[in-house]
């Protein structure tokens, strides 16, 4: 098992989120995957951009900020740290661009899965592509209930 493989196994991507050994390590392979490391104070996604991958964060952390217009400060709306993933909105909805920023806080390592690829993953494992879409799923939901409580 590969270095990487091991490093996806938590959160989102861990054997306890339903993802198992061979879907991770289908994930960490080249021809689904590609590894990406960024310095502090990268910007890795910008808000009212669209995005053709989803990335997943194997280290380092991250905070998704948000502003209503030029005018107004940027927003903090989360931090993102290892296990979880970035980009779903605009991967999943081509027609939506960027709800917010992603901004590497310090040093950081992530998988990007571009939409290409995770076609071809339904095509040729679809199991294993079910098993990624479900806890991608779950993870959504997870992260609706939280904006829900923040605003209730």
């Amino acid at each position: 098992m590969s270095e990487t493989t091991e490093l996806l196994n938590c959160g989102l991507l861990s054997e306890s989120a339903g993802i198992n050994r061979e879907t991770r390590a289908l994930l960490a392979s080249e021809s689904f995957s590609e590894i990406i490391k960024y310095g502090e104070d990268t910007i890795i996604l910008q808000q009212g951009q669209g995005s053709d991958s989803i990335y997943f964060t194997i280290s380092g952390l991250f905070h998704a900020v948000s502003h209503a217009n030029e005018q107004t400060p940027q927003r903090l709306l989360g931090r993102i740290e290892a296990g979880e993933f970035i980009a779903e909105i605009s991967f999943f909805d081509t027609t939506a661009p960027a709800s917010a920023s992603v901004k590497a806080m310090k040093n950081a390592i992530l998988l990007k899965v571009s939409r290409e690829n995770f076609n071809a993953m339904c095509q040729a494992h679809p199991a294993q592509a079910l098993e990624l879409t479900r806890a991608l799923a779950t993870g959504m939901a997870r992260r609706l209930r939280i904006a829900n409580e923040k605003v209730l």
